[in-house]
């Protein structure tokens, strides 16, 4: 799914960046993200109110530049 958001996003859309939110929590989703090219940039404490709990959320964003080089080094490992 990563990829495809990539492709469509860097090659059609022309951003210099994706970013996404994550609870924190959400460690298999977070290292998934950090797999596909990834970083965390910021933790935002108790950003969300879900029932009566404060939850925290991770920014994580990959650049052009990284996500080029990234599937530059896919290629020639294949």
């Amino acid at each position: 799914m990563a990829k495809k958001i990539y492709k469509i996003g860097f090659n059609r859309l022309g951003p210099h960046r994706i970013d996404l939110v994550v609870f924190d929590f959400n460690h298999a989703a977070i290292r998934c993200y950090e797999k596909a090219g990834f970083r965390k940039e910021g933790h935002i404490r108790e950003a969300r109110k879900i029932g009566n709990e404060y939850w925290s959320l991770y920014q994580m964003s990959i650049l052009e530049h990284e996500w080029r080089s990234k599937k530059k080094t896919n290629r020639e490992e294949l």
